[in-house]
């Protein structure tokens, strides 16, 4: 009887919390902002400081970004997401009511969540996955943060197929505001035709020697043009999918805000005949530098400025996918093992930049740029330091907590599965028991399992330093949550090699995430400021389910201080209910058999 009641109980609570969720949704409908078109020019919203309020309804829709027709996850049915508009010191109020039948979570990448790291929207680190048919508000302030960020799932590789979108911090006294007339904001994205929860057991398949899976298409704010002569007979495609087309007005200078929210792919971003002047990197303004192509990888941000100074005209915008591992060979073993290696991918992904006036009708007969600054671009590399240097200048104090991390990606010889490692060891997440809720319970993090990849820092007004060792041949963009960082070091050479009296700590560049080279190293900076657990991880879809990622915790007994709201319990009672519930083979529950399958075949996740 008392455990009869107890159930009652919870389900009660939960029952009331959702109650209050639909009365949040319906009395606030007329604050949701979002900017529903991404080519349309970004209207600032009102100035003062203000909450927020949005809401997000995820489902899935048959959708044909590069005009090949596929089941993609969309936010309130649209693909890429809605932009995310917000101004420095707003509070975001965001529900999020999951309809997809596959669990979910959300991460607004880049965002420091001080005082609210259970909305940092890691599932199995920082919350539970949001079961289907429930709905669970996210409930964050910027504090001082601006710039270009983006939101997506931290869910398996559930952003792959279209849960993601833009997020942006307008910040009233941006220092380049005077230097542009209007924003746009312009993704870049590769594209599988088949989802993800069939591509990750592949990856993860005992015995798979491939290389990641190659994409399907490349997409410029979420439309691309696939040929489909190449499709099977039975699929629905169609060869004149809308092109991604930007407008300007000659004499006009345009903000444009660039995100790589690919699963994978490295960019080189440009529009023919006209330079850039970049002026952000991930949040941080920094020296204007013109240049003439931007290579971007994965969670990568940028803001540049272009001018409308050419002749009244269409001009091709070139993101050009530059493959970092060496290109499928039809005569090598390891590329034909390569899950779908025969794919008529087109690395060169093209939109049109169209002048008011200019023709509707004909395609550009612009040359792509090769001026002297394209042609030293080193491929799958960061800018180079000095185009990255911040507007305020700033040191990095010395470091009191040093990590070395070896990364790499390798067979496990226990298991004969390919995985990514930290310093041998490979990441699992524990879905249910989130390690933010077990440290919140009183938990001690120094007794987690290795596979946890827990590393643990409590000086107060201190300092880390992590060097990343990458012993592969392929290059890993790194990402932390919860900070930025200064990048003091960045080079090719083991731990033994690395000189520190080259370190740059006089104003060297600051963002969140810096592509590690091949068998290179990356050395950061961060100060011990933002008590929580923040994740580490290499932002290649792909390494990051394979294990590639460490947690960060950082001054627990300050974090342990803190109190987990009700609705963050509720959630994971509801999510354990769920998987309760959950009936093998249920249709359209494609998360969950690939989870089931992993237990049953692969046995690397704890649920």
């Amino acid at each position: 009887m008392k455990t009869t009641l107890t159930i009652q109980k919870i389900l009660s609570n939960i029952i009331l919390f959702n109650i209050l969720i639909y009365i949040f949704i319906n009395s606030t409908a007329a604050n949701y902002e979002w900017n529903t078109d991404i080519f349309s020019t970004l209207t600032i919203p009102d100035s003062s400081i203000t909450t927020r309020k949005f809401a997000l309804n995820l489902t899935r829709a048959d959708l044909a970004p590069d005009g090949y027709t596929r089941s993609v996850w969309t936010s309130n049915g649209q693909y890429p997401g809605p932009i995310l508009q917000v101004n420095k010191g707003d509070r975001i109020i965001l529900n999020v009511t999951n309809n997809l039948v596959d669990p979910t979570a959300i991460h607004w990448h880049g965002i420091f969540q001080i005082s609210t790291n259970w909305y940092d929207g890691v599932a199995g680190q920082t919350q539970c996955p949001i079961p289907n048919g429930y709905s669970f508000v996210y409930n964050f302030s910027t504090g001082d943060q601006t710039g270009t960020y983006w939101w997506h799932s931290h869910y398996l590789s559930q952003y792959i197929d279209g849960l993601r979108g833009p997020l942006i911090i307008h910040d009233p006294d941006d220092p380049y505001l005077k230097d542009y007339d209007y924003e746009y904001v312009i993704t870049l994205s590769d594209w599988y035709h088949s989802p993800s929860s069939v591509l990750l057991p592949l990856r993860l398949a005992p015995g798979y020697r491939g290389r990641n899976p190659i994409v399907d298409s490349g997409l410029i704010s979420g439309r691309g043009q696939y040929n489909c002569s190449a499709a099977p007979s039975d699929a629905e495609c169609n060869s004149d999918s809308p092109q991604p087309i930007y407008k300007v007005v000659k004499g006009k200078k345009y903000r444009l805000r660039v995100i790589n929210t690919s699963a994978q792919s490295y960019f080189w971003f440009s529009i023919d005949s006209h330079q850039m002047t970049l002026i952000e990197v991930e949040g941080i303004n920094i020296q204007s530098n013109k240049i003439s192509k931007l290579p971007v990888h994965v969670g990568q941000r940028y803001s540049v400025i272009i001018s409308a100074d050419q002749e009244v005209d269409n001009y091709y915008i070139r993101a050009t996918i530059l493959p970092c591992e060496p290109p499928p060979n039809t005569t090598d073993t390891i590329d034909t093992e390569t899950i779908n290696y025969n794919s008529s991918v087109n690395y060169n992904v093209t939109g049109i930049l169209r002048y008011d006036g200019a023709s509707e009708s004909s395609l550009p007969t612009s040359q792509e740029w090769n001026d002297e600054f394209a042609t030293n671009l080193a491929s799958c590399r960061d800018l180079n330091d000095s185009y990255l240097i911040p507007l305020t200048s700033s040191t990095p104090p010395n470091a009191t907590d040093t990590f070395v991390f070896n990364v790499t990606v390798r067979p496990d010889n226990t298991d004969n599965i390919t995985k990514g490692f930290i310093n041998n060891s490979s990441f699992v997440p524990d879905l249910s028991s989130p390690s933010l809720n077990q440290i919140l319970s009183g938990e001690d993090p120094s007794a987690f399992a290795t596979s946890l990849n827990s590393y643990i820092y409590d000086t107060e007004d201190g300092c880390v330093q992590i060097t990343v060792i990458n012993t592969n041949r392929v290059d890993h963009p790194f990402h932390l949550h919860g900070h930025v960082f200064w990048l003091i070091g960045n080079g090719t050479g083991i731990l033994g090699e690395i000189d520190e009296t080259t370190f740059n700590l006089e104003n060297p560049p600051v963002r969140d995430t810096i592509v590690v080279q091949p068998q290179g190293y990356s050395v950061i900076r961060y100060k011990i400021n933002n008590p929580g657990v923040w994740a580490f991880h290499c932002h290649i879809e792909w390494h990051l389910d394979m294990g590639m990622s460490a947690q960060l915790i950082e001054l627990r007994k300050e974090f342990q201080n803190l109190t987990l709201p009700e609705d963050a319990k509720a959630l994971c009672t509801e999510y354990q209910n769920s998987e309760k519930r959950s009936v093998p083979g249920l249709a359209g529950d494609s998360y969950g058999l690939l989870l089931r399958g992993k237990r049953r075949n692969i046995g690397r996740w704890a649920i």
